[in-house]
């Protein structure tokens, strides 16, 4: 389960680039920002979508800072920050998504969501029946 998700809305990239795809997906979950002058994260991302469909384990921040030729400290700040919105994984010391592919790590993250909604919702309720406020 994730610790906090960002969530933004953003415009479609045209049709037909795989990576404006995955920096869709990654902009929709509020990396990008405009302290990331190099788009550090969305070159993260972007490898670690691709490296979902191969059957390796995970990568290493070591592994992703000497592909991408970047500091494994930058690296570390954004697989954390990943990690927080439980789009990203840690697992002996390798990263990678949360699910064999980006859809269904998207998918278990909208179920996380989903739990979390209905346990506000039911206090919430409990709430109201309390204050007296009833809502039809």
């Amino acid at each position: 389960m994730s610790d906090q998700i960002t969530i933004k809305k953003i415009e479609l990239p045209a049709a037909g680039n795989l990576n404006d795809d995955i920096d869709y997906v990654c902009k929709s979950f509020g990396y990008f920002t405009e302290r990331d002058k190099q788009e550090t994260a969305g070159k993260i991302f972007q490898l670690l979508v691709k490296e979902a469909c191969k059957a390796e384990k995970g990568l290493t921040s070591d592994d992703i800072a000497e592909r991408l030729n970047l500091t494994r400290g930058a690296i570390v700040h954004h697989l954390n920050s990943f990690i927080s919105t439980g789009l990203v994984v840690r697992s002996h010391n390798t990263y990678r998504l949360r699910s064999q592919s980006l859809q269904k790590s998207i998918e278990e993250i909208k179920d996380d969501i989903d739990r979390f909604l209905i346990q506000m919702l039911k206090i919430a309720n409990e709430i109201d029946t309390k204050l007296g406020n009833l809502y039809r």
